[in-house]
């Protein structure tokens, strides 16, 4: 199986610890320097990581992974540059705009996403709407939040998801399905542990017969015995029936709006044809960040 490495950074956690005698322990910060941000916090009273930050000796980057130790949070950093800045999630770990994930991913686990609701299929109406912006995202946070994870792409028209990881897209689910190869060859695990990647694979010339077979049913049961949480990017929903049909592999369905380019009539048809078809819909988001070009 691929690995996919999201970070070079690698140490043992220290939790409880404060996050000087962390920066120190994993050679970041020196004794002398630990001494003089802690005189520096205590003379204006402010945090540590501002003191460091004052004097120059970390950087922002320095501290947030620090915390990130304190609170064994799983921070996977974004040192590949290849890494599209759409992955706001490593980019962007404590941002404002991540924290708007987060809330997504507690609404969706009041749903019952990780219990009752495992694989979720993020569907939109027309093109540029952010599927794979969102679909990405949710996957990355719902790992760091400890849950065993998928991302997987079932656009088997235009995919997007192994670019905005830099993967390889000869082998995925359109091979599984075909059963031309084995799962281990077939997912990319990536270096945050609890997130695995599978991307399209080869583009096949039937892609709604292919999404309607037995197998591909099949290979749904077996990647729910295996994962907690399965995100699953689709095409758009007013070009082809596909993502219709993907809604019913999937345990529940999340919408997607882009505003100013999402029209109310496409987003109200697709709801209805969900609703007609049993679809769960889990709930709906207005994408307004701008797709990376």
């Amino acid at each position: 199986m691929n690995t996919l490495k999201l970070t070079e950074r690698t140490t043992d956690r220290i939790e409880g610890s404060s996050i000087g005698n962390i920066l120190v322990q994993a050679g970041r910060l020196t004794t002398q320097d630990l001494n003089r941000i802690v005189a520096l916090q205590g003379k204006e009273n402010i945090l540590f990581g501002e003191a460091a930050v004052a004097l120059g000796i970390l950087s922002e980057e320095d501290v947030r992974w620090a915390l990130a130790s304190q609170y064994s949070y799983p921070y996977p950093g974004a040192d590949d540059p290849r890494l599209s800045k759409d992955l706001l999630v490593l980019h962007e770990p404590f941002g404002s705009r991540v924290e708007s994930f987060r809330s997504i991913r507690s609404a969706l686990i009041f749903s019952g996403v990780g219990k009752l609701v495992s694989s979720i299929g993020v569907v939109s109406p027309g093109e540029g709407e952010g599927r794979s912006f969102i679909a990405a995202n949710l996957a990355l946070v719902f790992a760091q939040l400890g849950s065993r994870t998928l991302l997987v792409d079932l656009n088997f028209r235009a995919p997007r998801l192994h670019s905005l990881f830099q993967l390889k897209n000869n082998c995925g689910a359109s091979s599984l399905i075909i059963k031309r190869a084995l799962m281990e060859d077939a997912v990319q695990q990536t270096s945050l542990g609890t997130l695995d990647i599978l991307p399209s694979g080869p583009k096949p010339p039937n892609p709604l017969e292919l999404l309607s077979w037995n197998d591909t049913k099949e290979l749904f049961a077996t990647l729910r015995e295996q994962y907690e949480v399965i995100i699953v990017d689709t095409p758009a929903f007013g070009n082809t029936a596909d993502a219709l049909v993907i809604s019913g592999l999937c345990d529940g369905t999340l919408l997607v709006a882009r505003k100013g380019v999402t029209k109310n009539a496409a987003f109200g048809q697709m709801k209805k044809q969900l609703d007609t078809a049993g679809a769960k819909v889990l709930g709906a988001v207005v994408n307004e960040v701008r797709r990376e070009k």
